[in-house]
């Protein structure tokens, strides 16, 4: 679904979604150094085998994570410029889709996010 978005309204929402995938980085690290701790202890060998396939799912998800941050504008001088160079006025069609498409790249990736935290809450209960 399109949507319409003045630069403030997407100003607003780029600071929420930095602020939200620099609390998922934070949450992942949290994450690694469990698996750390699980990785020094006696486990039996089927639960250690699946520390290794955590670790590399949490190593994906910061690279994600990483890319999504560097594609949002970081200053409203960029935001400015990058709907510049479309043409950008209030209703713009283009200025909507890039908002768009970051929206769903963001709705994407917690989607995905919230499958390997649960699948890693499911592993910590075993």
């Amino acid at each position: 679904m399109e949507s319409t978005v003045s630069i403030d309204q997407f100003q607003e929402e780029l600071q929420s979604w930095k602020h939200e995938l620099s609390s998922f980085k934070q949450e992942i690290r949290h994450f690694e150094k469990h698996l750390e701790e699980l990785s020094v202890r006696k486990l039996p060998k089927d639960l250690l085998a699946q520390v290794e396939p955590f670790q590399n799912s949490f190593i994906c998800q910061k690279q994600v994570i990483d890319k999504l941050r560097h594609d949002l504008p970081d200053s409203r001088h960029k935001m400015e410029n990058i709907f510049k160079s479309i043409g950008f006025k209030r209703t713009d069609h283009e200025g909507s889709v890039i908002h768009d498409t970051l929206r769903e790249r963001m709705d994407t990736f917690r989607k995905l996010y919230d499958e390997v935290k649960e699948d890693f809450d499911r592993f910590k209960s075993e």
